[in-house]
């Protein structure tokens, strides 16, 4: 799911990336295997965050490359944030089935980079 250096799987169930308090850009994810270990094909997908985390996009789902792009931002001027927390944000993905419904969690740990 995750793809690049940036993430942290040492414990693959759990993986997190450093995230600065004022970014604002895409995160890549790789929706393809997981759909692959479901059986199933993409459907549709939705992103699920909790304050302060903010999706300000859920991305389109690339068939040719099996990503979407993510993008995330933190709550506020200045965003309210405790220093080295980690904070999560879910991926639900649904198959063309519309029966088959996965959801992964992810984690930005929010620290001035």
């Amino acid at each position: 799911m995750t793809t690049g250096s940036a993430w942290n799987v040492d414990s693959p169930a759990k993986p997190w990336t450093d995230w600065d308090p004022d970014a604002n850009i895409v995160i890549p994810l790789w929706l393809d295997g997981w759909l692959a270990s479901l059986g199933a094909t993409y459907g549709s997908h939705s992103i699920i965050t909790a304050d302060p985390l903010q999706c300000l996009s859920q991305g389109l789902y690339d068939p040719g490359s099996g990503l979407i792009g993510v993008r995330m931002s933190l709550i506020g001027i200045p965003p309210a944030f405790v220093p080295g927390k980690k904070y999560p944000f879910t991926i639900r993905v649904v198959g063309d089935d519309t029966i088959t419904r996965d959801d992964r969690t992810l984690w930005l740990r929010v620290k001035e980079r």
